[in-house]
């Protein structure tokens, strides 16, 4: 047992695993320490404009995490016999996606008017200064591609704690010390990963990539397939994950707006806690695409079971007693939620499980999986933009949409494991 318990610890994937999670786990947390910091020290709409600032963000943020994960396996691929291609391919993805950045924020700049009626933001300049952030954060996204694909997973850690720590600082700094208001706020979104920017160039250089023998013209086209796979999913997620935020920042007054993000600050908890079940899950799926025996289901079950052990409790403990949770992350002034919280925090469950299941499809390639959350997505927009009036209806037809999404996707999985099961009955 000591043995085997040795060897489980020198294992490259289980240590890299550890390091990530471990990373995500303490980011999600300070990410959660600005919440109450900044329910506390701006008024209700205001915090209502910075999280359609985050939502906003994290929506034109697909673009990079659609071509961060085609680069990630590109750079995995290449690792293994053709590392010579990694170093010009990093140089053109870098000048490329510098370029993107550059182009997306001169939109935004142009139609910042637009988008500040759309998501009723009162003060102007709080957009751009939050967009600017798209001057480096491509790059950025870039370099992560490459640790990640190298396996160099504590510096990616690093890096990726980095963020939280240091957008908390920013927030303490420039809305608590400076009371700069959501001005403040903004400047620590587009400030927040300035740093990890700046270091993340450091890893790359002392990984030492060698260079071509003689030149080698790559190209971005060659992700195109992959990428196309992974924008589905992506937008799928965010669609989830945000559309709701921006559809009550449009359409309710800027008080509900508030109120309703501080659900989501409270509710997300649960999220964030199951949400690193799928970084285990994933690689090891994707390695079991290919096997033809049973294996694949029983990692889904092992990661449906570790995220009940993680998220269930989360989702008691805010069920049971949602005063105090609300004074305790969002501050007194936010009661008014408290009767919304029990029900809301079972969306957020269900919105986990959503995820497990999704990328458990992603990692064996299941187009099927994305047929279906298309669907539930359609069927959201449709409940929410025309018959939901109020907080009330909202978490109703969320909890409906989810609901169905998990029957679905359960309902696909346990007709793949039939149809395996067949299969290998057949052989014997």
């Amino acid at each position: 047992m000591k043995l085997n318990f040795k060897e489980l610890i020198k294992d490259k994937f289980v240590l890299g695993t550890f390091f990530l999670t471990a990373a995500n786990f303490a980011g999600s947390f300070l990410n959660y320490l600005v919440h109450p910091i900044l329910t506390r020290h701006l008024s209700v709409s205001a915090y209502g404009d910075f999280q359609a600032l985050l939502s906003f963000s994290t929506v034109v943020g697909i673009i990079g995490a659609v071509i961060s994960m085609a680069l990630t396996k590109e750079f995995s691929v290449l690792a293994l016999d053709r590392r010579e291609v990694i170093k010009p391919l990093l140089r053109r993805a870098l000048g490329y996606l510098s370029i993107l950045g550059l182009v997306i924020f001169i939109v935004i700049l142009f139609f910042s008017n637009s988008f500040n009626r759309l998501f009723n933001i009162p003060e102007p300049a709080i957009l751009i200064i939050s967009s600017l952030s798209l001057l480096y954060i491509f790059p950025l996204l870039v370099n992560k591609a490459v640790l990640s694909g190298l396996q160099r997973f504590p510096a990616l850690s690093i890096i990726n704690l980095t963020e939280p720590v240091f957008r908390l600082v920013l927030i303490i700094l420039l809305v608590v010390i400076f009371p700069w208001g959501v001005n403040g706020a903004a400047w620590s979104l587009a400030l927040t990963g300035l740093v990890a920017f700046l270091f993340s160039f450091w890893p790359i250089k002392k990984i030492n990539l060698p260079d071509a023998a003689h030149e080698i013209k790559v190209s971005l086209r060659a992700l195109a397939p992959y990428a196309a796979l992974v924008l589905w999913f992506i937008v799928l997620t965010q669609f989830f994950y945000n559309f709701d935020m921006l559809l009550v920042k449009s359409s309710l007054d800027s008080e509900t707006a508030g109120l309703y993000g501080a659900l989501l600050t409270i509710g997300r908890i649960i999220y964030f806690i199951g949400g690193a079940v799928p970084l285990v899950m994933f690689p090891v799926v994707a390695g079991l695409k290919n096997d033809s025996s049973l294996r694949r289901y029983s990692v889904l079950g092992k990661s449906l079971g570790l995220m009940a052990v993680l998220a269930v409790p989360a989702y008691l403990f805010i069920a049971l007693w949602p005063e105090f949770m609300v004074k305790i992350v969002v501050g007194a002034k936010y009661l008014s939620i408290a009767s919304y919280l029990p029900s809301f925090a079972l969306v957020m469950l269900l919105l986990t499980l959503v995820m497990v299941l999704a990328n458990y499809f992603l990692a064996l390639g299941n187009y099927y999986s994305l047929i279906i959350l298309s669907f539930m997505a359609v069927l959201e927009t449709v409940l929410l933009v025309f018959f939901a009036n109020g907080l009330t209806e909202i978490i109703l037809y969320l909890g409906l949409v989810f609901s169905l999404a998990v029957i679905s996707l359960l309902f696909l999985a346990l007709f793949e494991y039939n149809k395996t099961r067949r299969f290998l009955n057949k052989l014997s």
